[in-house]
């Protein structure tokens, strides 16, 4: 019996990371998209909202990458231009 094909699998085009978060003033899930892994430093983060507030966000080691069609609300390069 011959073995199935493999395919080779194609590297993910790279469309950053998210960081969710609630906006309590306004009771919604807001999204911050970060160009930069954020792994490396889960320390909090000061979040500038729409709603107008400065949210404190916990960043969590368990982020996830962005797909393209994904709406954000706010878009850094990387954390540290929040810290």
């Amino acid at each position: 019996m011959p073995q199935p094909r493999r395919t080779k699998r194609t590297e993910r085009e790279d469309y950053g990371w998210v960081i969710s978060f609630g906006c309590k003033p306004t009771g919604q899930l807001r999204r911050l998209k970060v160009d930069t892994d954020p792994a490396p430093d889960t320390s909090p983060i000061e979040v500038p909202c729409v709603c107008g507030e400065t949210h404190r966000v916990t960043v969590s080691p368990y982020r996830r990458r962005r797909s393209a069609d994904e709406a954000f609300d706010l878009e850094v390069g990387s954390l540290d231009e929040l810290r």
